[in-house]
């Protein structure tokens, strides 16, 4: 007795994993051609959480900033997609802005940065509001 098995070709045994597998990698390529690199921009400012956290703490405490946003809610991710991140000076130098809520109304809070080794020393934080008329507060000058 001949039995023959006859064997299915490999295109025929794996087209459902390869299709799922180019249609992951096709939907990856469109994401970063389409946001070229903020999503990294977005990342590191997410992986030092601090740098946004302390200038945030200190508009919290500013009189004016209560007088016209009242009391400011805290930070996220989102918030962050409102405003921008910039990076200048081989990464030494970072500008956010931050979009910023709260009990009276929202605005901007604007955070210019130098890294010294570790540590993020502030230049400048303002919160900037649009309302009816534009205001800008100053939290840090140097």
């Amino acid at each position: 007795m001949n039995e023959t098995i006859l064997k299915r070709s490999w295109w025929i045994r794996n087209w459902k994993w390869l299709l799922v597998t180019s249609a992951m990698l096709s939907f990856i390529t469109f994401f970063f051609l389409m946001t070229g690199n903020a999503t990294f921009r977005y990342g590191s400012v997410l992986v030092q959480p601090d740098l946004i956290h302390n200038a945030h703490r200190k508009a919290q405490v500013n009189e004016n900033v209560i007088e016209k946003l009242g009391h400011l809610s805290s930070h996220n991710f989102f918030r962050l997609l409102e405003g921008e991140v910039t990076y200048a000076n081989d990464y030494n130098t970072v500008t956010i802005t931050v979009g910023i809520r709260g009990t009276k109304g929202r605005g901007k809070l604007d955070i210019i940065a130098n890294r010294d080794k570790e540590n993020w020393q502030y230049q400048k934080i303002t919160v900037r509001i649009k309302g009816p008329y534009k205001v800008c507060i100053p939290i840090l000058e140097h």
